[in-house]
């Protein structure tokens, strides 16, 4: 048995017949189907290729990243993610390990683990941290030391990271909104949202890129997420967003195919975006992810994070009455899980959120 782990660079394109595209479809096939397993053969939660891609190229000179596949045999087995931050969080990597469940118990996992780590450690990274999604199982369970969530205690997952020194910080719940029972009850929500935000705050929505008169307040608001958002003590370093960053971001979604939508609360005596949310999928028939959602510190307590929310939810089930949304929270995030629990939203996993601090050389 040999275990062969081999780069897969960000090539030029993710759909032509070069080692590079190949190698790119090799691993994202492999991250797929471990995917799948894991939520019990549901493929809805896979990425496609193009959307792989447009993901890595919009890194490029913002990230340092590692990209691997295992090949046991010669056939491959799993794949490797780490990510080291270029503009901040130089010292922080997040690493990701996934090994088909046809190639487990065969050192696959350890050895795509011990790559990523050491190399991650010559560029500097000092502290590693892992987003793991944990599915319900029998037996016992381990509490988060938040005080907020709980995880299987006894898993493979838990197993390896308490095998590499790896700390339990936090824990998130994956959410999920199904539009066709949910819509009903929004017209309600988004009048009682309003109520409380009008006269002072006013609501905007649009696809696709920010408009120019938007993008500085919304940049602003993208680098408050790095900061204001529940982080335990998960270490982090705050971001700096600008009109270029904030178009990076977009970029990466419409040319991995998505479509994005975006509400916000602006304020009417300044003119600044105060709180926002973003919608990205696919199309109709695949699922939406609720990406980013925040209402600046200094405005809340005017229901602004209800009325950005189910704004953009009324514009995407315009466009996909039956559509799905997915998101993620942290369990302490009481403020925005309750907007969420209103609205509809239930649980249908939970991950952990895992670090591993060593000194520094």
């Amino acid at each position: 048995m040999t275990i062969e782990i081999i780069d897969v660079p960000v090539p030029a394109a993710w759909n032509d017949d070069s080692e590079g595209a190949r190698r790119l479809r090799m691993l994202v096939d492999v991250r797929n189907a471990v995917v799948a397993d894991g939520w019990g053969g549901d493929e809805s939660h896979a990425f496609s290729h193009r959307e792989a891609w447009a993901q890595w190229q919009s890194q490029v000179g913002e990230s340092d990243d590692l990209r691997t596949v295992a090949l046991l045999d010669g056939v491959p087995a799993g794949r490797g993610y780490a990510s080291r931050g270029l503009l901040e969080g130089t010292t922080i990597a997040e690493v990701d390990v996934m090994v088909l469940a046809s190639a487990r118990r065969r050192g696959v996992g350890a050895a795509l683990a011990d790559d990523l780590i050491a190399r991650m450690r010559e560029r500097g990274a000092t502290t590693f941290q892992a987003w793991v999604d944990h599915h319900p199982e029998p037996g016992p369970t381990m509490p988060s030391p938040t005080g907020f969530g709980e995880i299987p205690a006894r898993s493979a997952q838990v197993a390896l990271l308490q095998r590499y020194g790896f700390e339990l910080e936090q824990i998130e719940r994956a959410s999920e909104l199904r539009l066709a029972t949910a819509v009903p009850a929004l017209a309600a929500h988004r009048a009682d949202a309003e109520a409380h935000a009008a006269p002072r705050y006013r609501v905007e929505t649009w696809e696709g890129r920010a408009p120019a008169e938007r993008v500085a307040s919304l940049a602003a608001l993208h680098a408050r997420m790095s900061t204001d958002a529940p982080s335990a003590g998960v270490e982090h370093e705050a971001e700096g967003w600008d009109a270029e960053r904030l178009e990076r971001y977009e970029t990466s979604q419409l040319d991995g195919g998505r479509t994005l939508l975006r509400a916000v609360a602006v304020e009417e005596s300044t003119g600044e975006v105060v709180a926002f949310t973003t919608l990205a999928g696919q199309g109709v028939g695949e699922p939406w992810y609720q990406h980013d959602t925040l209402v600046h510190v200094e405005h809340r307590g005017h229901r602004l994070g209800m009325a950005v929310k189910v704004a953009n939810l009324l514009a995407l089930a315009e466009r996909d009455p039956r559509g799905v949304v997915r998101t993620w929270n942290a369990e302490e995030n009481r403020p925005m899980l309750s907007v969420n629990e209103a609205l509809g939203f239930e649980t249908i996993c939970h991950g952990g959120v895992w670090q591993r601090k060593e000194s520094a050389a």
